[in-house]
């Protein structure tokens, strides 16, 4: 098995996950790590035995990494993803993979043109848990599917997480939490709505609370909610004409609760480490077969994803600084 190398794109919180995870991954190395502060990134390499450290991204491309993970604010995610890919490096990076659609549309040209893998790190589509609760709702056990909800809410403030409240870092929730969201909506109801409404309390062009609603052209509707300044269970709900599933913290489910008729059973399916092992894993297959793209989490996904909340933020007036003007 070709053992896949692996450097770091900004190594911020997210990227501990992914660092620890990475170890997990038979066939996969984490072997450098890319960061504009130089102290940021001496203190990263040494908690994770990096052997490698760049102070420019520039520098990391040139080197003989296969793929990087790329985890700086979402504002940097595509001209971060281009020195990479133009220099014929794999990409995973985390979501967003873009601030919009047209964006995300332009980066998968690029990875196209340069014949590299490209994937958005939506690590909820490769979690056991949405697995079996696929498998549930298509044995019928649940009956039809007729809606979904999902809240991911919570409260910080711009103390602690500064960027969360800029708009010129695309800030807010939609694009923070919200997208899980909208993804859980998408793996079991599809990712066409034929209607779509949303309302958020918006100060400064940031959503601090955004509620959407979503119908399906047979009827379902799925009820999603996000927040950086609310507190809410983290739950999502499958919900059948003859019973419901529960997926308890959705966006990294490790178990499941479906109650139907006959009664109430609770279904342990737990992830190989902290949740980024299955999709690294399937990065590392991707690119070893010489694939451009993920057939669980395709660019198409990615990019129908930004094109229902770039219609959620033309609705609640959510608009960067950084973006052109129609």
């Amino acid at each position: 098995m070709k053992k896949i190398k692996w450097g770091i794109v900004g190594p911020g919180n997210i990227a501990n996950k992914f660092a620890k995870a990475v170890k997990n991954v038979e066939g996969a190395e984490l072997v450098a790590v890319a960061s504009r502060s130089e102290e940021r990134g001496k203190e990263f390499a040494s908690k994770y035995d990096i052997p490698n450290i760049y102070s420019s991204y520039d520098k990391m491309a040139c080197s003989d990494v296969d793929a990087v993970y790329i985890s700086t604010p979402h504002p940097f995610h595509k001209p971060c993803a281009e020195i990479f890919l133009n220099l014929g490096k794999h990409v995973l990076c985390e979501k967003p993979i873009c601030v919009n659609a047209e964006d995300a549309i332009t980066l998968k040209k690029c990875a196209e043109k340069n014949n590299v893998f490209l994937m958005e790190a939506m690590w909820t589509r490769f979690l056991p848990a949405i697995d079996e609760a696929l498998r549930i709702v298509k044995s019928g056990e649940i009956g039809e599917i007729r809606g979904l909800s999902a809240d991911f809410c919570y409260s910080t403030t711009p103390e602690e997480e500064e960027k969360l409240f800029l708009s010129t870092m695309a800030g807010g929730s939609l694009l923070d939490v919200g997208i899980y969201g909208l993804t859980l909506a998408s793996i079991f109801l599809g990712n066409n709505p034929v209607e779509i409404d949303a309302t958020s309390d918006v100060k400064n062009c940031v959503d601090y609370h955004t509620s959407i609603t979503l119908k399906y052209e047979n009827g379902e509707i799925a009820n999603i909610t996000s927040a950086i300044n609310v507190i809410k269970p983290e739950n999502g709900f499958i919900y059948g004409t003859k019973g419901y599933i529960t997926l308890p913290h959705f966006y990294g489910a490790t178990e499941l609760v479906v109650n139907t008729i006959d009664g109430e059973r609770r279904i342990s399916k737990p992830c190989i480490g902290d949740g980024f092992e299955e999709e690294i894993l399937e990065a590392c297959r991707c690119i070893r077969e010489g694939r451009q793209q993920s057939d669980i989490m395709p660019m198409s996904e990615s990019i129908k994803m930004l094109e229902l909340m770039d219609t959620i933020r033309a609705k609640t007036g959510v608009r960067y600084p950084f973006e052109k003007c129609e």
